[in-house]
């Protein structure tokens, strides 16, 4: 009879939530779905059994991150020629060796923040402006040009989430999301909002769960930051003193910066950040507070630390018709372009934090959004298909061993071919 009941409960709470709104005109990536096994009832143990304990949970093996792009573009209502809304967001999608169940939630949570940037409906504290939302606004914008005759009023919007990856390893998994909106103006607005994954289990790690005493390590965080501030006058210059409380330091002005969302776990150490124009003007930028984890050992737990790397080695390109004996594990392949050249980025000896990242070079190169990454290679290859630059090199490729990081750049050799450099210089 219990059984009967649930089952037609059951039934009941799947009809309520067939009526949520459907998403329209995009498909989104599919919720990964995990089923947990059923468990039994263990029985009491005896008085004079002690309970086994439950091993500790084993650190991830080799972690992968792949990110691929979702674009939706928008034209005029008019005659559908003029371009008025680009709307796109990186979705990253992780692998974990020997972690499949790890790696379900944390997909799961990268398809229910997809869900809410495209929808504009709030998950779970997550939320964006919604596809919908931005058409109608183009729309709007596009009408209000066409009757009105006026001019100097740009008439593409834009809705853009990139995703890089300041660290991965066996221990932990960071993805920090840079969300850019343009809805007309002098400027867009962006932002940053990170996400730290336990990879013992793929739960969001949160500001109170980084140590038994939190209170402790809260004032330590703030403290950091005021010494970089009153320390860096070209910092201190940043900041917008008139947002500081009458009478009070740059504390009370740091201090709310201590909340979810707002920090993150990089390849140095902690990061801290505010939203834009929170303590500092929109030609400031977003000023971000790095704390070493030399200077976090004791004041957050052990396990948060990243472990030391001694590998050593390095990464060679190798064209596509050279890699031909099939010695070399290939672990992962990488389309960035389907019309880019075909090669083999191969791991010689032992790298940790490799990362493809698709960026622009000016005076240095500023990285845009992480194409793939990985916690780890030995010995093996990633085969990649990518665009050639025309110009500056708009591709980085960048590892970590016992000497510190590298960082090589996709170029053109003297036949036209791909090669990797790590002296910049303008081709095409």
């Amino acid at each position: 009879m219990k059984k009967i009941f649930v089952l037609l409960l059951a039934a009941a709470m799947i009809l309520g939530l067939s009526g949520c709104e459907e998403l329209s005109n995009v498909e989104l990536p599919p919720l990964p779905t995990v089923t947990p096994e059923a468990q039994e009832a263990s029985p009491s143990p005896s008085p004079t059994v002690e309970p086994t304990e439950e091993p500790a949970p084993e650190s991830a093996g080799e972690v992968m991150v792949t990110v691929k792009n979702n674009t939706q573009q928008a034209y005029d209502p008019q005659n559908g020629t003029q371009l008025i809304l680009t709307f796109s967001y990186d979705t990253p999608v992780v692998y974990i060796e020997g972690g499949d169940e790890t790696a379900a939630a944390i997909n799961e949570r990268v398809a229910l923040m997809d869900e809410a940037y495209y929808t504009g409906n709030e998950y779970d504290g997550m939320q964006g402006t919604g596809y919908n939302n931005m058409l109608t606004m183009a729309e709007d914008n596009y009408r209000y040009v066409v009757e009105t005759g006026a001019e100097g009023v740009p008439l593409e919007m834009a809705s853009q989430r990139s995703v890089s990856v300041p660290r991965i390893d066996s221990q932990v998994l960071t993805l920090l999301y840079n969300d850019y909106m343009y809805t007309g103006g002098a400027h867009g607005s962006y932002g940053y909002e990170g996400y730290c994954f336990d990879l013992s289990d793929g739960h969001l790690i949160t500001l109170q769960e980084l140590s038994s005493d939190y209170e402790a390590l809260s004032a330590f965080l703030v403290d950091y930051m005021v010494q970089l501030v009153e320390n860096d006058q070209e910092l201190a210059q940043r900041i917008d003193v008139n947002l500081l409380p009458e009478g009070s330091g740059y504390g009370e002005l740091l201090s709310p910066l201590l909340r979810e969302g707002s920090w993150y776990f990089g390849s140095q150490g902690m990061v801290i950040f505010p939203d834009l124009y929170e303590i500092s003007s929109y030609a400031a930028g977003i000023v971000e507070f790095t704390i070493p984890y030399e200077d976090l050992a004791g004041h957050i737990d052990d396990k948060w630390l990243p472990a030391a790397f001694e590998g050593s080695g390095s990464i060679e390109l190798i064209r596509a018709e050279d890699m031909v004996d099939g010695s070399t594990p290939i672990i992962d392949k990488l389309v960035a372009d389907q019309e880019g050249s075909e090669f083999y980025l191969v791991a010689r000896g032992s790298i940790s934090n490799v990362a493809v990242t698709k960026g622009d070079y000016a005076d240095k190169f500023y990285p845009a959004s992480t194409l793939w990454s990985c916690s780890a290679m030995t010995d093996e290859a990633l085969q990649a298909v990518c665009p050639l630059p025309e110009g500056m090199p708009q591709i980085q490729i960048s590892y970590l061993d016992a000497g510190g990081e590298h960082q090589l750049y996709l170029s053109i050799g003297e036949d036209g071919g791909p090669i990797l450099t790590d002296t910049v210089e303008a081709v095409g």
